[in-house]
């Protein structure tokens, strides 16, 4: 119950906190540029995950990444 909540309400603050910064980079003019390689985040990519920060391909390199710093 409870901490299913918390969990919920969490994700929830995240994904208003990663609106917000989309909507910053509307306004500053880098929205749907990559914030690692500095190119063009694809359509689709943008359409499936509207707040995405990241390319496929460094989104892809991160989740490697990740991966083998947790084994």
């Amino acid at each position: 119950g409870r901490s299913f909540e918390l969990r919920i309400r969490d994700r929830e603050r995240k994904l208003l906190s990663k609106i917000d910064e989309a909507i910053a980079r509307i306004d500053d003019g880098s929205y749907g540029i990559c914030e690692d390689c500095g190119e063009e985040i694809g359509l689709k990519r943008l359409e499936a995950r509207p707040v995405t920060t990241l390319c496929i391909d460094c989104k892809t390199l991160q989740e490697t990444r990740e991966k083998s710093v947790g084994q």
